[in-house]
C-alpha cells in the first residue's frame, strides 16, 4: 500500500442545491426527499392515506409529515433543510421551486404540532416574502438563514443565524442572531425572552428499520448504522460534487494501516455522504464502495465512516478496506491574516474503531470523540504555520488521550509532527504510535475561504488494535 501526503484542491463554490422535479399533469410535483429517519415516520396525504417515509423517499405538496414517537430530516429541492423532532407534525401547504430563482418560487409551511429546526435554501434567501411557516399561533416570516421552532398551545422561535420575523393579529417582532421570541396565542403580542427553543432529545431505542444497510454490519456483527451523525438535531448541509481536498485513514482487510490528503474529484450523495474519489495527479488511484456511516456535512466540511469499499492504487489495482474514516472540504486557500492564533472545538466526529487482523473488533459512538486544536498562523500566509491539538477517544472499553502538534503545509492542509498517546486501560502499556503518513497520530485540513472549520483524520497502533476515526472543529 502507498500512503500520501499531499493536497491539492482546487476553488469550487460551496452550493449543494439538488435539481428540482417539476409538476408533471396528474402527479404531485417533488418538493423534498427524506434524508434520513428514526422511528415511523409517515406522511399523510390530504385525502387521509399514510404511508411509510425512510430514506431516500419523495415528499409532495400537499403532504404532512407526522413523526410520532421518531425523527425525520429532509432536503429540499432549492437546498433547504427541516429537522422534525418527535411527535411533530410539519405539513408542504405550497411549494415551487423550477431549479433557479425566477420569481415565481413559494415555500410555505405549516408547523402543526411539535419542534423544528431548519436551515433555508434559494427560496428564503432571494425571495423572502414566498417563504414562510405558519402556526396557529404566530406566522414565522424569513429573514435569516436558520432557526428552530417549538409549538404547542404557545410558540418559542430562536433565530441562529440572520434574522427572522414572528407576526400575529396583536403585532410582529424582528429577532436577530441569538435572540428568541414567545407568542403565548393568537391574539398576545410576540415578546423576547431569555429561554431559547429546546428540541426534545432523540428516542432512546431505534428501530430495526432504522439502523440496517442491506447486509452490512460493524465489526461486532450489528446492524450498521447509516443515514447521519448521532445527533439529527443537526441538519446536514451537503457539499456539492467537484474538485476539493481529502484527508483519510483507512485499514486494509489485510490489515495494514495508512492515510493521506489528497486532491481530486469529490463525488457526494444529494444526502451528504462521499461515495467516491478520484485522484488529480494518478486519475487510476481512489476510494470507491462501501456503506457510510455516521456521516454529517455543514456546507463547508463533510465527515464520514465507510465500512468496506476498497482503495485503488496508482496502477488500477484495488485492495479491499476493512474501514475508513474522511474529511473533505471544496476549499483550495483557507486564508487567514498572517500571525494569528486561532483555537479551534470539536462539533462532531466519527465513531472510532479499532481494527485487529483486518477485521473491525470494536466500534466506539459516534460524536463521542472530543478534542481542541490551537493554530499559529504563521506571517506567510498558506504555509509554515504550527498548531498544536489534545483529543479524546473512548473505544473498547478504552479513553485514549492523543496530544500532539503539526505543521501548516500547504493552504489547507497539515501533518502531525509529534504525539504523546495514553490510554486509561492497559492498551498503551507497550507505547501506542501513530500510524499516519510520516508515523505521527493525526493529519488533516482547514476548510472555508477563512478557515472557519478544520478536520482531522487520526490513526495509531496499539495493544488492542489500530484506532482510528475523523473529528472535525470549528
Amino acid at each position: 500500500m502507498h500512503n500520501y501526503a499531499r493536497l491539492t484542491p482546487s476553488t469550487t463554490t460551496l452550493i449543494a442545491v439538488l435539481a428540482s422535479a417539476l409538476p408533471v399533469a396528474g402527479h404531485a410535483a417533488t418538493a423534498a426527499h427524506i434524508s434520513f429517519t428514526v422511528g415511523d415516520v409517515r406522511a399523510l396525504s390530504a385525502d387521509g392515506r399514510s404511508r411509510p417515509l425512510v430514506k431516500g423517499a419523495e415528499v409532495a405538496n400537499g403532504e404532512m409529515i407526522d413523526t410520532g414517537s421518531g425523527r425525520a430530516q429532509m432536503h429540499f429541492t432549492d437546498g433547504a433543510q427541516v429537522s422534525l423532532a418527535p411527535q411533530t407534525q410539519f405539513r408542504i401547504d405550497e411549494y415551487r421551486f423550477a431549479g433557479k430563482s425566477d420569481g415565481g418560487e413559494k415555500g410555505f409551511f405549516s408547523l402543526v404540532k411539535g419542534a423544528m429546526r431548519t436551515i433555508t435554501g434559494a427560496i428564503g434567501k432571494t425571495t423572502r416574502q414566498n417563504y414562510r411557516i405558519s402556526t396557529t399561533v404566530a406566522t414565522i416570516g424569513i429573514r435569516g438563514t436558520e432557526f428552530s421552532v417549538t409549538h404547542g398551545n404557545s410558540i418559542n422561535v430562536t433565530t441562529g443565524e440572520g434574522s427572522n420575523e414572528v407576526c400575529n393579529a396583536a403585532g410582529c417582532l424582528v429577532l436577530n442572531s441569538g435572540e428568541t421570541a414567545y407568542v403565548a396565542d393568537a391574539n398576545t403580542r410576540p415578546v423576547m425572552t431569555d429561554k431559547k427553543t429546546e428540541i426534545p432529545p432523540p428516542p432512546a431505542s431505534p428501530k430495526l428499520n432504522e439502523i440496517i444497510a442491506g447486509n452490512d454490519t460493524d465489526g461486532e456483527g450489528n446492524p450498521a448504522r447509516l443515514g447521519s451523525q448521532s445527533d439529527p438535531g443537526m441538519p446536514i448541509i451537503p457539499l456539492a460534487s467537484g474538485s476539493g481536498g481529502l484527508g483519510v485513514a483507512y485499514v486494509t482487510a489485510a490489515g495494514s494501516a495508512g492515510g493521506g490528503l489528497l486532491g481530486g474529484t469529490l463525488t457526494f450523495a444529494p444526502t451528504g455522504e462521499l461515495t467516491q474519489f478520484a485522484d488529480s495527479t494518478y486519475p487510476l488511484m481512489g476510494y470507491s464502495g462501501g456503506a457510510v456511516a455516521d456521516f454529517g456535512a455543514d456546507g463547508i466540511i463533510g465527515w464520514g465512516r465507510w465500512i468496506g469499499g476498497a482503495q485503488t492504487d496508482i496502477y488500477g489495482t484495488p485492495t479491499s478496506l476493512a474501514g475508513m474514516s474522511y474529511v473533505a472540504s471544496l476549499t483550495s486557500a483557507a486564508v487567514v491574516a498572517p500571525s494569528i492564533i486561532r483555537g479551534y472545538a470539536s462539533f462532531a466526529s466519527t465513531a472510532p474503531v479499532v481494527v485487529s487482523g483486518g477485521s473491525i473488533v470494536a466500534t466506539g459512538a459516534p460524536n463521542s470523540v472530543t478534542g481542541t486544536l490551537n493554530v499559529n498562523f504563521a506571517s506567510n500566509p498558506g504555509t509554515g504555520g504550527s498548531l498544536t491539538y489534545s483529543l479524546n477517544i473512548p473505544v473498547a472499553g478504552q479513553t485514549f488521550s492523543v496530544i500532539g502538534s503539526a505543521n501548516q503545509y500547504s493552504n489547507t492542509g497539515f501533518l502531525g509532527t509529534s504525539s504523546t498517546i495514553s490510554s486509561s486501560g492497559s492498551a498503551c502499556l507497550t507505547a501506542c504510535s501513530g500510524s499516519i503518513p510520516s508515523g505521527d497520530a493525526i493529519q488533516g485540513m482547514l476548510a472555508g475561504s477563512g478557515a472557519e472549520r478544520a478536520g482531522a483524520n487520526y490513526g495509531f497502533n496499539s495493544a488492542v488494535g489500530n484506532v482510528s476515526g475523523a473529528i472535525v472543529f470549528k
